[in-house]
């Protein structure tokens, strides 16, 4: 459709393993080199409103970090909410893949290079004739898997997803490891990107694990839990790098805290003298559950040590089931992530082959 050189980025695995972080260091190094980067998302998710308008904010960062003028409308055409299949008929296939296309037509105008963004899981969009693959194959994009290596079993995904695009025609140029442990690194060079070269799947990446990038802050964790904030406002920027649950005595509960830096406490608002061991310790957040206030010297010491306490109505396990897979999300105004995305891809992708792939070299 275009003779733009471009890469659609999907996720070969589960949800949320960086694609957004990767487009936008992909987008921030190619612009870095002197090229004129355009981004596109063609399906988007309802996450937020501005002026009681629907956006999808990965989409917003997007735009504002890259400096993009086409609207987000435009950017991101088909925005789906949770009943999607209600909000687009069987009926409208071919009108919503012209909508796709045309506004596509018109972000990739004068541009060097695209980014585009698939949606979540690959198979989305198929019941609206909108996969990835497809709108890859009909828009003459690379695509480029992302995946991580948790266990063996992302090779079969992989090699699946590898499959399937190449039956649709759509051209897939490989495969970036994100979130790599420096524990498994050596395997993955040595078993994992072997098997995968030998079944004719490029490797481009591999890029380690970033708390900068994978751990929440203070504040994504209060709003995900709807907690009301006691104190330590200052410091919501705190990052969270584990969850550790305070139900021993406070003797054992001083030497438990101390091996992990950088945590939040989860614990009753009727337990101080768990709350107090823990700020004893290197501590970035007090979670107390079931809506109990905590003591006054509690709220005393935390206010001192600078240490936020959230207030949340559930139960430990609620606590803890609601955000154990909490990630860091890159906001617009968020420079430490945004220079983190991009020093990522710098330093542990082949950008330059990339470049070379797409002609842009």
């Amino acid at each position: 459709m275009s003779d733009v050189p471009s890469l659609y980025v999907v996720s070969a695995t589960r949800q949320s393993i960086g694609k957004t972080a990767l487009c936008l260091g992909l987008a921030l190094k190619f612009m870095e080199e002197g090229f004129n980067v355009g981004y596109f998302k063609p399906l988007g998710w309802h996450t937020a409103s501005i002026n009681e308008e629907p956006i999808d904010e990965d989409t917003l960062l997007m735009k504002e970090t890259l400096n993009l003028e086409e609207p987000l409308n435009l950017i991101t055409p088909i925005l789906l909410e949770y009943h999607y299949l209600d909000q687009y008929s069987k009926e409208e296939e071919g009108r919503l893949l012209d909508k796709v296309t045309e506004a596509y037509r018109k972000v990739a105008e004068s541009k060097d290079l695209m980014i585009i963004e698939a949606l979540h899981e690959p198979c989305l969009g198929v019941s609206l004739n909108l996969s990835a693959a497809n709108l890859a194959s009909i828009l003459n994009s690379n695509l480029l898997l992302l995946s991580t290596t948790y266990q063996d079993t992302a090779v079969d995904e992989i090699l699946f997803e590898h499959i399937c695009i190449t039956k649709m025609g759509t051209k897939c140029t490989g495969v970036i490891f994100n979130r790599v442990q420096s524990p498994i690194d050596n395997r993955v060079r040595k078993v994992i990107i072997p098997t995968l070269e030998k079944n004719g799947i490029k490797v481009w990446g591999l890029m380690p694990e970033s708390t900068t990038l994978t751990a929440p802050t203070v504040k994504e964790i209060a709003e995900s839990l709807n907690g009301e904030i006691i104190c330590g406002e200052k410091n919501l920027s705190n990052m969270v790098e584990r969850y550790l649950i305070g139900a021993m005595t406070q003797e054992s509960a001083i030497r438990y805290f101390r091996r992990a830096p950088r945590k939040a406490v989860i614990t009753g608002g009727d337990r101080p003298d768990i709350a107090l061991a823990a700020l004893e310790t290197d501590t970035s957040a007090l979670i107390l559950t079931g809506n109990l206030h905590p003591d006054v010297r509690v709220i005393a010491k935390a206010e001192k040590k600078g240490v936020p306490i959230i207030l949340v109505p559930y139960d430990t396990y609620t606590t803890v089931d609601r955000v154990k897979d909490l990630t860091g999300k890159i906001g617009v105004s968020d420079k430490k992530r945004i220079n983190e995305a991009k020093r990522l891809v710098s330093e542990y992708v082949d950008w330059k082959g990339l470049l070379r792939h797409l002609g842009r070299a």
